[in-house]
């Protein structure tokens, strides 16, 4: 199960390929996630993390863990490194 999250909802809009994301910090790394909820596409950067580590939608309540949304194909972890470098 995952420690500390944190959404990064007050930061300026991230996009990747045309898509929305945002940054959300797991257990002190940092993610590029989707910006879309997988049940209607609401916008998860502004849900709320709950007491079970879950991303809470803010427009239908519909709760994903955190370790789903980190599975996901489309999420990037970030690194320190620059790009090519390690």
């Amino acid at each position: 199960m995952a420690g500390a999250v944190w959404i990064g909802r007050d930061l300026p809009p991230i996009y990747r390929q045309g898509e929305a994301y945002f940054l959300l910090s797991v257990d002190d790394q940092l993610y590029l996630v989707r910006n879309v909820c997988p049940h209607r596409g609401g916008p998860l950067k502004f849900g709320h993390v709950d007491d079970q580590n879950r991303i809470v939608c803010p427009m239908h309540h519909n709760a994903y863990p955190v370790e789903v949304l980190l599975a996901q194909p489309t999420t990037v972890k970030l690194s320190e490194a620059p790009h090519g470098q390690t």
